[in-house]
């Protein structure tokens, strides 16, 4: 309950702030031209029942500030100055629906869309129903004059713009003038339901939650919306300006733009004081037309709205496509604020809302007035009846059927149960509301969610406040923005069991990162740790969104910025560096020493392995040159003196082949004898004798 005190004073007050720019700046147009948009241009061209007459009335009627109440005594103006009923039909829609200050105000709250969307439809159904007048035979006059004569002893206030201007005044007064009646005499007129209407802006944004219409109702597109407020804007009068930021609140609790267009433009222009003086100025077959094409054009441009930029129009009343204002603009805008709150305080203690609270008894008469005449037996007649069947065949058969698209999968409940949870693509019959409900949930998307900021994780990323700050075990800030990817796997726990998954998911993605960042120091989370706190996260959320049993499961979860605040952040940006520099130091010493010992490791090996390899052929060697001297040996042995010789002779045939030798040119043959004299008493050639082994009593006879 305190929560929802506060909140409604809160709301109101940003309605304000949001809106008062622009509605003071309708004001001080409407007042311009109320001085210096003469009568006599809007009565010269709508005398006569022709088209052009009906296009001209809705034209000088669109900007004209007049509030539903204070557009009576308007026509009856025009009416009796020599208006055509078709003329008047026109001017009595355009006029109401729209106007300066409500498109000025509609430009603030709604968004630019929306301003261009609303008067243009309000224009273009006033043209509607007049040409569909102009085949209208006329009922007469009957009952005119005493509407006019009510109507102006009700609104002597609300005059026909520019009836008292004077074109021969100077246009400094005639300035003047304009000022004080766009902020004196209009906003006297409508400021009762100014207030009424940003009070029930403030009371519907505290009080209901932000998808109540489209969550809870199922209003978020199709027909049934539209009707619906078609239906509540016959008793609930607000005129154009009030009624504004009641349909941005509406927008921002769900409500589709289209149910919101159709809220702003039947409302103004079809209650029940309208409604009961329009009947005696126009007759009951125009009133017919008048009601019909209003309430026509209107469904139809909520519905081809909604079609066609429905998303547009929510993003600008949300404020999804819009910064937060700094600078001129918003002390503009807070000024305004006060500026209007001290206007309406004014002018309420100049009126005591007499206007207003006159016009709200008068609507709540009319509306008694028109609920006593209702017979009840009228509605069970045949073809009442078929169009009420037919009607409700045309509302409840959409809602009773499910569209299940590739990449989804669909869910029905019966009274509250779930009784299938995993459709699969295709068309899918279930009980309307508030019996039944279809739900398609989509299985194949990743959602993403950013933690710490807001934008494209690619792009730009603003910082969310506090969001983004976490405390390290050394008792440091630390700035972290992370992004969070999940999909559905349950579609019926994700629909049906928790409210909004994408605040769940985030606020343990934050959990997490604070308990991680509580028991790590800045160092380790800023260089060092980093990947380890990222994988700590991440499989950490994993379990968490697991055990939870919310129907998803998480697909990656990743570090964008880690850095110091933005006040330290150069700081520990040179800290951070100069702790990666000493990394890399130790790293690379770290990586050379090892290298060596590597190389050292290796050129030890290799020399042990030369070594042993050395040795083995010398062992080799030396075991062969063993066995062929044990071989020699035991020759030596059975024959030493042979064995000497051949050795004496091998020993000489290795070394005397390498000096020249001379032999004497003499005829015949020679015989060369080792040793001596050669038979016949021939010199030979002297050889040196060889050592003697054993005593020469030993030896054998020399052999030539």
């Amino acid at each position: 309950m305190i929560a929802f005190l506060t909140a409604w004073p809160s709301e109101t007050a940003n309605v304000l702030y949001e809106g008062s720019l622009f509605i003071l700046i309708g004001f001080f147009v409407a007042g311009l031209l109320h001085e210096f948009l003469p009568t006599s241009i809007i009565t010269r061209h709508l005398g006569q029942e022709r088209p052009r007459s009906v296009v001209l009335a809705a034209l000088f009627g669109a900007p004209i500030p007049l509030c539903s109440c204070g557009v009576l005594p308007a026509a009856a103006a025009l009416r009796r100055k020599g208006a055509s009923r078709s003329a008047l039909m026109a001017f009595l829609i355009s006029t109401p629906e729209t106007g300066v200050d409500s498109v000025a105000l509609t430009w603030g709250l709604l968004g630019p869309l929306m301003a261009i969307v609303r008067p243009l439809v309000a224009i273009a159904t006033g043209i509607a129903a007049g040409v569909l007048g102009l085949f209208v035979r006329d009922e007469g006059d009957t009952g005119v004059a005493a509407s006019l004569s009510e109507v102006a002893h009700d609104h002597e206030h609300a005059p026909l713009a520019g009836e008292l201007a004077e074109a021969d005044r100077p246009w400094r007064q005639r300035l003047r003038a304009g000022i004080a009646y766009g902020f004196g005499t209009l906003l006297d007129e409508i400021a009762f339901w100014l207030a009424v209407g940003f009070a029930l802006t403030g009371l519907l944004s505290a009080l209901l939650p932000n998808d109540f219409f489209s969550a809870v109702l199922g209003w978020d597109r199709g027909l049934l919306p539209m009707l619906a407020m078609a239906l509540a804007s016959v008793p609930l009068y607000l005129c154009a300006s009030a009624s504004t930021p009641v349909a941005a609140a509406l927008i921002a609790k769900g409500l589709s733009p289209g149910a919101a267009l159709v809220f702003l433009l039947v409302g103004p222009a079809t209650n029940a004081a309208t409604l009961s003086v329009a009947s005696q100025l126009l007759g009951g077959r125009r009133l017919r037309i008048y009601v019909l094409t209003v309430l026509a054009l209107s469904i139809a441009a909520g519905l081809a709205l909604d079609q066609l930029a429905a998303d547009a129009v929510r993003a600008s009343t949300l404020g999804a496509a819009r910064m937060p204002e700094r600078g001129l603009f918003a002390f503009a805008k807070l000024l305004a604020g006060i500026a209007f709150g001290g206007l309406l305080v004014r002018s309420f203690a100049r009126t005591r809302f007499r206007e207003g609270r006159r016009d709200a008894a008068d609507q709540l008469r009319r509306l008694r007035e028109a609920l006593a005449g209702l017979e009840p037996r009228a509605l069970l007649r045949p073809p009442v009846l078929a169009a009420l069947l037919a009607l409700a065949l045309a509302l409840l058969l959409p809602r009773m059927v499910l569209v299940v698209e590739p990449g989804q999968r669909g869910i029905v409940q019966r009274l509250g149960r779930v009784v299938a949870s995993d459709l699969q693509p295709g068309l899918h019959l279930h009980w309307p509301a508030p019996f039944g409900r279809g739900l398609a949930v989509d299985v194949d998307w990743v959602r993403q969610l950013t933690v710490g900021f807001r934008g494209n994780p690619a792009d730009v990323r603003v910082s969310v406040g506090d969001e983004a700050f976490y405390l390290t075990a050394d008792e440091n800030l630390i700035d972290i923005r992370s992004v969070v990817s999940y999909r559905v796997r349950d579609p019926a726990r994700f629909a049906l069991g928790v409210e909004n998954a994408d605040a769940l998911v985030g606020s343990l993605a934050r959990g997490m990162l604070v308990r991680i960042a509580t028991g790590q120091t800045i160092d380790a989370i800023y260089a060092t740790g980093r990947l380890d706190v990222e994988r700590a996260w991440r499989e950490g959320l994993a379990r968490e969104v697991a055990a939870l049993g919310i129907g998803v499961e998480l697909v990656d979860a990743r570090l964008l910025d880690v850095h110091a605040p933005e006040g330290v952040h150069d700081a520990f940006r040179d800290v951070a560096s100069a702790v990666e520099d000493r990394e890399r130091e130790i790293h690379d010493a770290n990586g050379y020493g090892a290298e060596r010992r590597n190389e050292g490791a290796g050129e030890s090996a290799t020399l042990v392995e030369a070594a042993r390899a050395e040795a083995t052929r010398v062992s080799k060697q030396a075991a062969g040159d063993a066995a062929a001297f044990a071989g020699l040996a035991a020759v030596d042995a059975e024959r030493p003196a042979v064995t000497e010789q051949r050795l004496w002779l091998e020993s000489l045939e290795r070394t005397l082949p390498a000096p020249r030798k001379y032999i004497p040119a003499v005829r015949g043959d020679i015989d060369l004898w080792v040793g001596g004299l050669a038979p016949g008493g021939a010199p030979a050639i002297a050889l040196p004798a060889a050592p003697p082994s054993r005593p020469p009593a030993a030896r054998e006879p020399a052999t030539p």
